[in-house]
């Protein structure tokens, strides 16, 4: 309560300072609005806005919109005509003069609604509808802001609809097929927030995120980390830039049909989430307030048939495997800030966001031996973890710009500090029947995560009056620190039916760990002809880590360093407005997380374990890309060729634990029996491997009212073969597709049905099924568009699951899994914006007319 007591009263002071501001002697007033497109409703950024004397139609003062269509202009008291143009529309008119006095110093004239001249109409339609995928140099935008399929959900259904994007089951993200890849959060790395990407995504509900970026082969600017590249989401800190109060809030409640959940589980699963944004703004000051909270729960069920070899080839243990998970997701959090313009050139923000969680996980496992007939190895499982976050992160951004235009300076520094702890337990009961009695084994873990992390980034970018003759060049160069922190105990015990509560300090460990990247970077590029463009970059690099099992003080502690060099290059070519055609190349690095060199151990369902690996170095790949973009009428084209060569791969290899395969975990000592037959994964450096691909996507406006998006990628890897792949070259191929159709039906009704398809492919050691699934989702504006109720169904036909099929010298595994579906979820949405404050401000003009003032 005292927390809060402070931050009204911190609010509290500002809207004082506004109000200080408002009320004293400057003789001038302002003018806002939003400038939109009058048929689709999109924001136009770089509209002309001009005030003009109502005496001569003399220039006053200028702008132009900013990219969500907003625009802000100021002027001495008088009357003035407000005048709007841009290219392609009809000239728009404030249909009253502009007048400012003593009495009205603000006017709000809400949406300025261009209307498109008859000439440039289906141009400009044409780009209008493209707004879905957004292609530019190094990137591509993709806007998620339409997309209801998504709607209710969290980031992880979003970056299920982005093309070339993939989410499996357990959260794993993957571009291109590849699950090396560096996912942000508003530029910033994920793990300032979070060491579990797949929590973290779970933790952020779809209706806060605008876009995602993906960036497949990154300039110099960013962080090489990420073999695959970058996804960037960006989230929705802040809502419509109009003077006063705006903002939307969004409520969503959804479950599993009850015919889609076994009986083992509880009938009714729900799942809800919900959020507000706030945001409060002046010509001097805006403030702004984010919180969301809510529960997730995914369940499945599965089957497995698993054979554990011994090494001379006989059969160990042979189980058929029954497995019912249920894992609820509680989150929730709030972000506060405000962002104060010093002047025209200096402006400062200040952000604080406090997230938080619990993630549990609860599964039970029935495994009878398929060959035994008196049932001794029959047993049930029942696994349960508790894991509670608490993230407090904190950012400051510092903007400068100079008279130059585009010109800027910015620092962007943000430190979070985390807290996790967990419980888990792993109670396994025997079923005896020959000798009429039961035997058990209970496992407990206790861990704890302390992570501290600062990352700081100065950026300078200036354009250049002429290079090789030619205006429109770019330099942009800075420095960007990362500094990580982090520090993890976990404690194992351990009960049998002869033995009590044992503390396991063979398999306990505290890993004290930090990590260092420091970076100095610079790009360059502007055109070479009116069709030729270029932009090159460098980034050079030190980085270091240290880290030590404070437990085992006899193992060897890491202590690494590194520096390099990572070159980018960029060419772009347009042979006409409707086709271009673009270069690339970078050389990227995919350092080992924390977890992968921990030799924490993890015990998982079904004798799994797995560790990490604290001799591994980073791998690096040189990646070239070409990619050609066709704009035919209402149909846009793109595909891209790549390839990518990677030295010193890492890759996760599994294996049977015994005292035979003790190659495999050498830095593990002593060499603990307790895990003998348990199936165990790790990670190796192994020699060189060579990923490429083709992919195509596919927009097409069918109609004014419907339009398609189509993406397919076709993937081929190979590892060159190594000792441990017995000198054989190891090579997977991968398919997969996505679709979405989108159509905008009357009466403010919209529809969309999307859905995936994943081939069949190979990996290391897996063959994975085929799966896909189709989603619906409609949604109907409701109160005058102020509000928009939606229904998603998602795998509407109940075919989402996944299966794989594993054959070595120690195992031959098949599993199929199911996960709970179809689930449907209902959602409301609300938005509070200058709309609703329309009127009152309309009667005090329409009483002004009527005053001698003027």
């Amino acid at each position: 309560m005292k927390r809060f007591l402070r931050v009204v009263f911190c609010v509290s002071l500002l809207f004082a300072f506004h109000f200080s501001l408002s009320t004293s002697a400057y003789a001038q007033g302002g003018v806002t609005g939003r400038v939109v497109d009058k048929r689709t409703g999109e924001n136009i950024e770089y509209a002309n806005i001009a005030l003009l004397k109502a005496s001569d139609s003399s220039l006053v003062n200028g702008t132009v919109s900013e990219r969500n269509g907003t625009f802000s202009l100021t002027a001495p008291y008088g009357r003035y005509i407000l005048r709007v143009t841009f290219i392609g529309y009809d000239a728009w008119y404030y249909a009253d003069p502009v007048v400012f006095n003593d009495r009205r110093r603000n006017v709000n004239v809400g949406k300025v609604e261009l209307k498109m001249t008859g000439t440039m109409m289906e141009a400009v339609e044409i780009s209008a509808e493209r707004s879905m995928v957004e292609y530019q140099l190094d990137k591509r935008v993709v806007n998620v802001d339409k997309n209801i399929v998504s709607g209710g959900g969290t980031a992880t259904d979003v970056l299920e609809q982005v093309p070339s994007v993939a989410v499996d089951n357990d959260g794993n993200v993957t571009l291109r097929g590849s699950s090396n890849v560096k996912v942000l959060i508003n530029g910033r790395p994920s793990e300032l927030l979070s060491s579990d990407l797949a929590s973290l995504l779970e933790q952020i509900p779809a209706s806060t995120v605008e876009n995602v970026e993906v960036i497949t082969n990154p300039s110099a600017k960013y962080d090489p980390e990420g073999m695959s590249g970058i996804i960037n989401i960006k989230l929705k800190d802040k809502t419509a830039g109009a003077l006063g109060l705006n903002g939307v809030v969004n409520v969503n409640v959804g479950a599993p049909l009850p015919f889609a959940v076994p009986d083992s589980l509880p009938r009714w699963i729900p799942t809800a989430m919900s959020n507000i944004s706030l945001n409060y703004t002046t010509e001097k000051y805006n403030l702004f307030f984010n919180a969301d909270g809510g529960v997730r729960q995914r369940g499945n069920n599965s089957n497995s048939d698993i054979e554990y070899l011994n090494l001379d080839g006989t059969t160990r243990s042979h189980y058929d495997i029954d497995q019912y998970s249920l894992n609820p997701n509680y989150m929730g959090s709030f972000k506060l800030g405000g962002e104060y313009y010093f002047d025209e050139y200096n402006s400062l923000l200040l952000s604080y966001q406090l997230r938080g969680g619990n993630r549990q996980r609860h599964s039970d496992i029935y495994a009878k031996d398929v060959y035994n007939p008196n049932d001794s190895l029959h047993y049930n499982q029942v696994s349960e973890s508790d894991n509670v976050n608490v993230n407090h992160s904190f950012n400051l951004l510092y903007t400068r710009k100079f008279n130059r235009k585009d010109e800027e300076l910015t620092l962007d520094a943000t430190f979070s500090t985390r807290q996790v702890t967990g419980e888990g337990e792993q109670d396994q009961v025997y079923n005896d029947v020959a000798a009429n009695n039961d035997h058990y084994y209970l496992r407990e873990s206790e861990t704890e995560n302390h992570h501290q992390a600062l990352n700081i980034k100065l950026n300078w970018l200036r354009p250049l009056d002429t290079f090789f003759g030619r205006e429109g060049w770019r330099l942009e160069t800075g420095y960007e620190g990362r500094m990580d922190w982090p520090n993890q105990r976990a404690d194992y015990y351990r009960t049998t039916s002869t033995t009590n509560h044992i503390y396991d300090a063979v398999s306990s460990t505290h890993f004290d760990y930090n990590q260092h990247v420091h970076a100095i970077y610079g790009t360059l590029g502007g055109g070479l002809t009116e069709s030729l463009s270029l932009q090159v970059g460098l980034r050079g690099e030190y980085s270091s880590i240290y880290g030590e099992d404070l437990n085992h003080p006899a193992t060897v502690a890491i202590d690494k360093t590194y520096w390099q060099l990572y070159p980018t290059l960029h060419l772009s070519y347009k042979f006409d407005e409707m086709q271009s055609m673009q270069v690339s190349y970078s050389r990227r690095v995919h350092r080992p997380h924390f977890w992968d060199l921990n030799p924490y151990m993890d015990v998982r369902e079904g004798d799994q374990i797995s560790f990490g690996n604290p001799n591994l170095d980073p791998e690096y790949t040189n990646a070239f890309e070409i990619s050609y973009n066709l704009g035919i009428d209402k149909v846009n084209i793109f595909t891209s060729l790549y390839y990518r060569q990677t030295n010193n791969m890492i890759t996760r290899y599994g294996f049977m634990w015994c005292a035979d395969s003790a190659a495999y975990y050498a830095w593990w000592e002593p060499y603990n029996p307790q895990y003998d037959g348990y199936r165990a994964s790790t990670a190796f450096n192994l020699s060189t491997g060579y990923n490429y691909g083709l992919e195509f996507i596919f927009d097409w406006q069918i109609l004014k009212w419907w339009k398609i998006n189509v993406s397919l990628n076709l993937y081929e890897s190979t590892i060159e073969g190594t000792a441990l792949l017995g000198n054989k070259d190891k090579s997977s191929f991968q398919a997969s597709g996505k679709f979405s159709s989108y159509m905008n039906l009357p009466d403010d009704w919209t529809i969309q049905l999307s859905g995936q398809y994943w081939a069949p492919w190979l990996d290391l050691q897996t063959e994975m099924d085929a799966n896909y699934w189709v989603d619906l989702a409609v949604k109907k504006e409701v109160f005058q568009r102020r509000g928009t109720v939606s229904l998603r169904v998602s795998d509407v036909l109940a075919t989402g699951g996944w299966g794989h099929r594993t054959y070595d010298s120690q195992m031959n595994r098949e599993v199929k899994a199911k996960r709970l579906s179809p689930t449907v979820t209902l959602g409301f949405s609300w938005k509070i914006n200058n709309g609703l404050k329309q009127k009152p401000q309309q009667q005090e003009e329409e009483g002004a007319d009527e005053s001698t003032i003027y």
